[in-house]
């Protein structure tokens, strides 16, 4: 419906924000908007460009209220033992969520961990999910367009994550994800009490059930997060 209106407005400027850490990206999605504004004419932009989310957040909560926001490409880069830029984006993300509700927002990410996509696709509810591995440059631009034609638009690395997160064989609750996950971090089992609510004693039981769902009869913690990586789980 948003490309709808687009058609009817095509003297009218759209209000775009592009957020990252990383230059490459911005750039990237830069010159992309540019070609889709030099091909399409009832496609125009004004793109204000941030370098962190927290950047980001600073601008969103000081906008004049009459601003609006249609556009955000938002980057979010989640390495394993660092999850400070995803929390600041997903607290970015869902604030844009909340005042912004009808904005189309595209969500670039590695897709590392699957605990953390879900639960940003969850609180920021993304339009779109474009790995931040893009085929090249030059497919950014046809991507885009096919959201703007027929959101929402998942890019092949997402639906194969969502085919194998759909054929799972073991349906975990979100303690036991939470628990992969901190061990996929190399969190120390001395912290996991106070990250997760429950005792060390069963923390552990819930390891060695999660181990045995998984059939890791030998090994450490880390066999049991290649496995579950395998089946979908983390």
């Amino acid at each position: 419906m948003i490309y709808i209106l687009w058609l009817e407005m095509e003297s009218e400027v759209r209000n775009l924000w592009l957020v990252s850490d990383k230059a490459f990206y911005l750039g990237a999605y830069r010159a992309a908007f540019e070609s889709i504004e030099k091909s399409w004419m009832h496609y125009s932009f004004d793109i204000t460009e941030h370098h962190s989310p927290e950047a980001a957040l600073r601008s969103l909560e000081s906008l004049d209220p009459s601003y609006a926001l249609e556009i955000v490409y938002l980057h979010i880069s989640i390495p394993l033992g660092n999850t400070a830029h995803y929390e600041e984006g997903g607290i970015f993300g869902s604030s844009l969520r909340n005042r912004f509700p009808t904005a189309t927002i595209i969500l670039g990410t590695n897709f590392s961990q699957n605990f953390n996509i879900w639960k940003l696709i969850k609180t920021v509810k993304p339009n779109a999910l474009i790995s931040e591995e893009f085929n090249s440059p030059t497919d950014l631009p046809s991507q885009i367009v096919q959201l703007f034609k027929n959101p929402p638009f998942y890019c092949d690395t997402f639906r194969n994550a969502i085919h194998l997160y759909l054929q799972r064989e073991i349906n975990l609750d979100e303690s036991d994800q939470m628990l992969l996950y901190e061990l996929s971090k190399g969190t120390r089992m001395a912290t996991l009490p106070t990250l997760m609510n429950y005792s060390i004693s069963s923390i552990e039981k819930r390891k060695k059930h999660l181990k045995e769902l998984f059939d890791v009869r030998d090994g450490d913690d880390w066999a049991l997060i290649l496995k579950a990586r395998e089946r979908g789980s983390i």
